[in-house]
């Protein structure tokens, strides 16, 4: 880890508090990336020469926060930020800044969604906008009062950002409800949804939430100073009569608000099939797909991205009726017998499919069926209709068309392969080239001996590949990647007896 050159007065180095971001990061599994604003008097530049506007320093597992806090904090004492939600590792190179692992901030590397937030951007007198006016503790007054006036959730956690005041509602998985739900991206839409819907109560009651509601967001950490505020950061975490704190499903915050909850489950086996290419093998995007995923991952990514569509129209109406953004809907019917193509597609049994379509046809506007058998057939029908022949071929402009799908909604949504032909080529443009993540792969190997001080067998690489996200994490691929880089294995590693690595 590099040294941090920002001089500081050490009377002014504030003591960060690591509880409240354990507190919103349950999962110890889960990576936390942090950030900050550079010092304008000591600004980090880009590769352009310009003054950085932010700056991401690392990525640390939430399990390791602790012990590894002391060795990190002084980078993070002025205007510092983590993630909300947790990410299922870190980027796959180095941060050029501090040497540590980087910071792989999208919503589609998230792994779980922590909580729910609003920021108010309150204390600006200088402002106009309804209730900017108001210091930070009459702020998180009049939010305490909405919340027990039932206008929102009771908020999980307050927080003092300088200035203004963050509101938070811890979340829980359903399922399993000692961590948060797994940031599928039909549960990021309804994320979002609540977080919209919270800063438009707000807002509506003359608390200026700043709007913004995507589920890569960072907050700043507790006990850091804000800068311009010449304030520190505090978390306060709020329980109930009987010492109990607010935890919610996500379902429990969309009732709330009133938000349709039109999510649907995957099987497990397509589910795990449903994994997007993360390197492209041509130099020209879009000239040549991954032959070597096959067509029944393209039938997994294929329904899991109906599912999404469903969750951001919450749910999916009659044929002919119109949607908010004014597309067409193709019908219930032909919905249901398309999903029940890309599950057969992706070669699920005939029962599993019955009981997602059941999910999805109980999420529709109306739940189907409502009408007469001859118009609403039994679902089994659809089922045994399109099993009984090979799986339909579909374009996914075709796709687009039925389903009401641009370009905006396509990048909003992170679609893998329902999405028109330009956004297929951005996302293939911004995968790496497969000589390109090789380099990745290799520089991580070459950082992971230097860890390990240079010695190393094939498994522990492979399993470090493998917890890193690594296409090729096996122990073959290690032996190649490890021969490439000039390491000969040590005798009290298992091998034959070479010399160790130099580096």
């Amino acid at each position: 880890m590099k040294k941090n050159t920002e001089p500081k007065n050490k009377a002014e180095i504030p003591a960060l508090d690591v509880d409240p971001i354990l507190t919103i990061h349950p999962d110890p599994n889960g990576y936390i990336g942090f950030g900050r604003k550079p010092d304008p008097e000591n600004p980090s530049l880009d590769k352009n020469g310009k003054p950085k506007d932010f700056e991401h320093l690392f990525s640390i597992r939430a399990d390791e926060l602790r012990s590894m806090f002391p060795a990190v904090v002084e980078w993070l004492t002025h205007d510092s930020y983590y993630t909300v939600n947790a990410y299922y590792r870190p980027a796959p190179w180095k941060n050029t800044t501090t040497g540590m692992d980087d910071v792989w901030r999208a919503e589609k590397h998230l792994s779980r969604l922590n909580a729910c937030y609003s920021d108010i951007d309150c204390g600006r007198p200088e402002s106009d906008e309804p209730g900017a006016d108001l210091d930070w503790r009459q702020a998180q007054y009049e939010a305490g009062v909405l919340a027990d006036s039932g206008v929102i959730p009771q908020p999980s956690i307050m927080a003092r950002s300088g200035r203004g005041i963050y509101l938070l509602w811890l979340l829980k998985d359903e399922k399993d409800p000692t961590k948060p739900p797994p940031a599928f991206p039909e549960k990021i839409q309804l994320y979002k949804a609540c977080n919209r819907k919270l800063n438009e109560h707000l807002r509506a009651h003359s608390l200026p939430a700043d709007g913004v509601h995507d589920a890569a967001r960072v907050l700043r950490v507790p006990g850091s100073i804000h800068r311009k505020a010449g304030r520190r950061v505090e978390y306060i975490v709020q329980l109930d009569q009987y010492g109990k704190g607010f935890v919610y499903t996500l379902r429990e915050i969309a009732s709330f608000l009133n938000i349709p909850t039109a999510i649907s489950e995957l099987p497990t086996a397509t589910r795990a099939l449903a994994k997007p290419p993360q390197y492209r093998r041509t130099k020209n995007p879009g000239t040549a797909p991954l032959r070597s995923k096959g067509n029944q991952v393209l039938n997994a990514l294929r329904a899991l991205d109906l599912i999404t569509i469903q969750s951001w129209r919450g749910g999916f109406k009659r044929r002919g009726e119109k949607y908010p953004d004014g597309s067409t809907s193709p019908g219930r019917r032909r919905i249901l017998a398309m999903y029940a193509g890309f599950l057969h597609g992706a070669k699920e049994p005939q029962e599993e499919t019955i009981k997602a379509l059941k999910t999805m046809a109980a999420n529709m506007k109306p739940p189907y069926p409502s009408d007469p058998p001859d118009e609403d057939p039994p679902l089994e029908t659809i089922v045994q209709a399109v099993y009984k022949d090979k799986p339909r071929k579909w374009y996914n402009e075709t796709l687009c068309k039925f389903l009401g799908v641009t370009d905006d909604v396509a990048r909003s949504l992170n679609l893998q392969t329902i999405r028109p032909p330009a956004v297929s080529i951005e996302a293939d443009k911004a995968r790496p080239l497969w000589e390109d993540y090789i380099k990745l792969r290799r520089e991580y190997a070459e950082w992971f001996l230097t860890k390990k001080r240079g010695r190393v067998t094939c498994r522990e690489l492979a399993e470090a590949y493998n917890e890193k996200g690594f296409v090729g994490a096996n122990r073959e691929t290690a032996n190649q990647d490890l021969n490439a880089i000039g390491y000969q294995m040590h005798r009290s590693t298992g091998g034959r007896p070479r010399k160790t690595y130099k580096g």
